[in-house]
């Protein structure tokens, strides 16, 4: 399960932490080695409270229910590995994957909709494998058919995902408070000294990127609470819009001068939160003459490509490359993620 890790009301961590009985009949969660109480519902624990030895403990009685998970979306190049569970489960596929020799790019939070009725909570996002007819679905099914998810077997499907986003919701407001409290302590410390200024400019900065997040988080919370509510009546859950067809008529309405690359679609239906920042730097290409807004820079080493940073939603690490093509009048478009710059780039030169 995902625990919060607090020393007094400052957020130190989050992670995977195996949960225990301790030996007192409170449930507990194993951090660094030993077994602290754990506080529900907010799932947290307190680095700096009573722990006991793991050896004094044992198994929560809320085993995990094996379930096989996994789905697959297969795009030209690369395909993503969709799986449900904790992160240890998205790790957990990401190491097999390796294991068997697959190139695996990047790993993240899942926000598409659902493939196949499958409700996905994390991706691992591949480097499709070439030299076989097979469908991709078919030849993982050898690596990840005995995946199994770590899921309460009292729990719902709806109730275990508005438990997580639930959980998430609450790190989000933690670590806002937490950047406003070292704002405060800033202020009163120095509120003459310029490295001082420049530090309290950044965390306002961080705050303003944490409330957005936990916007996100008050929205996907609603959509949980929804499913929950469907899984309680036992009626099905609501209808979930069709994010790749919406992203699609968007530009075929708006910006036909946009022709996306490579996965693009994927990546955007998969990974971006919110896509507010990607049109709008898309509708600046209709009106570049000549030249390109300030918020486009020439991409090194490749002349006829721009490139423009972005927020996915979650983060500034978006990126959109784009090259114009006199002979069609159309803007290529590759929509991807700063970590995998070096790899598209070296892309970008061949085409």
């Amino acid at each position: 399960m995902m625990i919060a890790i607090f020393n007094g009301d400052q957020l130190f961590e989050t992670r995977a932490c195996e949960l225990v009985l301790l030996p007192d009949g409170r449930q507990g969660a194993i951090w660094r080695g030993l077994a602290y109480p754990l506080e529900l519902p907010n799932h947290r624990i307190e680095m700096g409270s009573e722990a006991f030895a793991p050896s004094e403990c044992v198994p929560s009685r809320a085993r995990p229910a094996a379930q096989t998970n996994f789905a697959i979306i297969e795009g030209v190049d690369e395909a993503y590995v969709l799986v449900s569970g904790t992160v240890t489960n998205c790790e957990e596929a990401s190491n097999r994957l390796k294991a068997s020799g697959y190139e695996v790019i990047r790993t993240g939070r899942y926000l598409g909709d659902p493939v196949e009725d499958f409700e996905a909570d994390w991706f691992v996002r591949i480097v499709r494998p070439g030299g076989t007819n097979d469908s991709l679905s078919t030849v993982l099914r050898n690596v990840l058919g005995d995946q199994v998810t770590e899921r309460d077997s009292d729990k719902t499907l709806g109730e275990y995902r508005a438990q997580l986003i639930a959980t998430e919701h609450a790190f989000a407001k933690a670590r806002e408070a937490a950047l406003r409290v070292e704002i405060a302590r800033l202020k009163l410390e120095s509120a003459n000294a310029t490295d001082t200024r420049v530090r309290i400019e950044e965390l306002k900065l961080a705050v303003d990127v944490e409330r957005e997040a936990r916007q996100q988080a008050d929205l996907a919370a609603a959509e949980a609470q929804e499913l929950l509510n469907a899984a309680r009546q036992d009626r099905p859950p609501p209808r979930v819009g069709k994010i790749k067809d919406e992203i699609e008529v968007v530009l075929a309405a708006l910006l036909p001068e946009v022709r996306l690359m490579r996965d693009s679609l994927n990546v955007v239906a998969a990974e971006f939160s919110n896509r507010r920042a990607l049109y709008r730097g898309l509708a600046e290409l209709r009106t570049a003459v000549g030249r390109l807004p300030p918020t486009w820079k020439k991409l090194k080493g490749l002349e006829q490509w721009w490139e423009r940073h972005m927020s996915d939603g979650q983060d500034d690490a978006g990126r959109i490359y784009v090259r114009f093509s006199a002979t069609d009048r159309i803007w290529d478009v590759l929509i991807s993620h700063k970590s995998e710059q070096s790899r598209d780039i070296t892309w970008l030169a061949r085409q």
